[in-house]
């Protein structure tokens, strides 16, 4: 009995200790994590500041990952939604872009050209290794320093965001805590295949400044330890388990195949409730419009 009561009181005296410095809660200890990560002191300011305003667009960096070849043509898809000086982020790309993409249209997110990822493991024999570089895209996102920011969204070149419908959705969390939030495939296949267990990149997903400060420091490690994962996406989930944070689903967020991207904003009622379809392979364009 007396061994029983002394593990009873060590294990209240961890927890008080744990609950007396919560920044624990960020910390993962593994040899291979990245020790150079820094909080941004301007999230420190914010999560100190008792009239703190409820989550907006200015707080949230978004993460695009395109690249040289692709990115004429999908443009089109990020302008539907990006305003200049309001939304914040990049376009992340494999290299330089090309003579006809220059001089970079205004109308665009600015560009960042990503680092080299040749000494990353990649072995999925069907996939390809942009998968490495677009799981990373979160990583430097983060050691950007961007002040206020609250939230990391990524999501690809043919994803439409619904920013206000986006900020709606954030705020119903609390973005000092680790949320991992996004949505399953609307493809079946695609979901048996890969997993019901992760955010889809098609679609986008959002993760808050804490876990991102978590997961940055092992992502390197992380990502050769799955090194036969197909995509990003699946990379990313596998880092979430690691650190033991679930993905939040929220149905708002569509990776929609082919002309069902267009269905679902037709009607406006529908509209209201989406935060980001990927519309790859949708032949109707026109229709897809902000709110």
């Amino acid at each position: 009995m007396k061994g029983l009561l002394a593990i009873a009181i060590l294990a209240i005296f961890f927890l008080c200790y744990l609950s007396a410095f919560p920044v624990w809660k960020w910390r993962i200890n593994c040899a291979e994590c990245d020790k150079s990560t820094l909080v941004h002191a301007s999230y420190h300011e914010l999560t100190n500041d008792e009239s703190e305003t409820k989550t907006n667009i200015s707080h949230i960096l978004f993460g695009i990952a395109s690249s040289a070849r692709t990115w004429s043509k999908r443009r089109q898809y990020i302008e539907l939604w990006w305003e200049p000086n309001i939304t914040r982020g990049f376009v992340w790309l494999d290299k330089e872009p090309r003579n006809e993409a220059k001089p970079w249209p205004e109308t665009s997110p600015p560009y960042k050209v990503s680092a080299n990822t040749d000494r990353f493991k990649y072995t999925c024999s069907y996939g390809s290794r942009s998968a490495v570089r677009i799981a990373r895209i979160v990583k430097e996102s983060f050691e950007l320093g961007q002040e206020n920011v609250r939230w990391f969204v990524m999501g690809d070149d043919d994803t439409v965001f619904f920013t206000e419908n986006l900020v709606n959705v954030l705020n119903k969390y609390d973005y000092k805590e680790m949320y991992y939030i996004g949505g399953n495939s609307e493809s079946v296949e695609q979901d048996v295949i890969h997993s019901y267990t992760i955010a889809y990149g098609g679609g986008g997903f959002a993760i808050s400044y804490p876990l991102a400060a978590a997961l940055v420091r092992i992502l390197d490690g992380c990502i050769d330890r799955y090194a036969e994962f197909y995509g990003s996406d699946q990379k990313i989930g596998g880092c979430m388990s690691e650190i033991g944070v679930p993905v939040t689903k929220e149905l708002g967020f569509h990776q929609a195949p082919r002309r069902q991207c267009c269905e679902i904003m037709n009607g406006s009622d529908q509209r209201d409730r989406v935060v980001q379809v990927r519309i790859r392979g949708c032949n109707h364009l026109e229709s897809v419009t902000p709110p």
